[in-house]
């Protein structure tokens, strides 16, 4: 069995643009705001994923924001493959990048967690003693790249890239965004920006045959009320259940 929540934590961090970088009280987000997504799998009640922007810290003298992100998996879903993951992520406004990311997975028989330091200035990454050099300007982890995200202007008919990495991949990544359109979901009903990365991949759950879909909301706050996952097991969908805004 493959690792289904990893189709969600992948399409999150697919998409934004290259822009000049928001003053702190300029965030379309702040501490308090909590996303709550279904995640189905088929006609499956897969899970629930949280996302909430928790609090202001100081890391290393640094003011960042912490964001945490947790995937679990139904009742029903557990007895065919149980879920239980956390990913924490300390986002630095001020170079729009990662300072700490740490994870904590149990997905199937599958379990790994670790603890991930970025150095935006030496442009570095840390994980268990091994140093990696030369990563990308702003580098960022899977989590905070969607909060990343919310700070770029979009707008229909652009080609956009995010600098994304991590211990396996360093790179810019590419997405379209396709058109507007109106979503409705449990949370609502929303005008939305479509995108659609462009992912390249030989390997992994979404090969040559796999494709994510987004619909993020083309309001100052840009969140994302669905998500769909065409990959080569079956499809995934995201449907945003509840949210608050942060103050």
């Amino acid at each position: 069995m493959k690792r289904l929540p990893l189709i969600l934590i992948t399409a999150l961090f697919l998409l934004t643009a290259v822009q000049p970088l928001l003053a702190a009280d300029e965030l379309p987000f702040a501490p308090g705001e909590k996303l709550i997504f279904s995640v189905s799998y088929g006609d499956t009640m897969a899970g629930l994923c949280i996302m909430e922007v928790e609090k202001w810290v100081r890391y290393e003298g640094i003011k960042c924001l912490k964001l945490t992100m947790r995937l679990n998996s139904s009742t029903a879903f557990s007895d065919f493959f149980f879920v239980q993951d956390k990913f924490e992520s300390l986002y630095d406004p001020e170079v729009n990048g990662t300072r700490r990311y740490e994870k904590h997975i149990i997905e199937g028989d599958y379990t790994a967690s670790g603890v991930i330091y970025y150095d935006q200035e030496a442009h570095t990454i840390t994980q268990e003693g091994t140093v990696i050099e030369d990563v990308i300007a702003s580098g960022c982890d899977s989590l905070a790249a969607f909060y990343h995200v919310r700070t770029q202007d979009i707008a229909v008919g652009n080609s956009l890239s995010f600098p994304y990495a991590d211990t396996l991949r360093n790179e810019m990544v590419t997405v379209d965004v396709l058109a507007k359109e109106t979503v409705t979901v449990p949370a609502g009903t929303f005008e939305c920006y479509k995108v659609i990365p462009r992912l390249d991949e030989e390997t992994g759950i979404f090969r040559r045959s796999g494709q994510v879909i987004l619909w993020v909301t083309a309001d100052e706050h840009k969140i994302p009320v669905k998500i769909t996952g065409i990959t080569w097991f079956g499809n995934v969908e995201a449907l945003l259940e509840k949210y608050t805004l942060g103050n």
